[in-house]
């Protein structure tokens, strides 16, 4: 799926509403490898480069160096030791 892609559309579209985008806030993101703390995040978000964590709406715009990528960004960041909450 092109998640960027689908952001911008959605973005873009008459009648858009931050509210109808995915809340992140209070997630539980597992402790455990890293493939299963992105699976969790995507879960969660839906679109990891629009969602919304409370009452602000997150656009996830990404410029690194070539050859990165978000789901790499988003891989390294998961596997640091900050916390989101703790699954039950």
């Amino acid at each position: 799926m092109d998640y960027k892609n689908q952001a911008e559309r959605r973005l873009r579209a008459a009648g858009f509403d931050k509210e109808d985008l995915s809340d992140i806030a209070g997630i539980s993101i597992p402790d455990g490898d890293p493939q299963a703390k992105i699976d969790a995040f995507l879960r969660a978000a839906g679109n990891p480069y629009l969602f919304r964590v409370g009452d602000v709406g997150v656009h996830v715009v990404f410029s690194g160096e070539a050859g990165d990528t978000l789901q790499g960004r988003i891989c390294h960041l998961l596997s640091q030791s900050i916390s989101f909450g703790r699954a039950v």
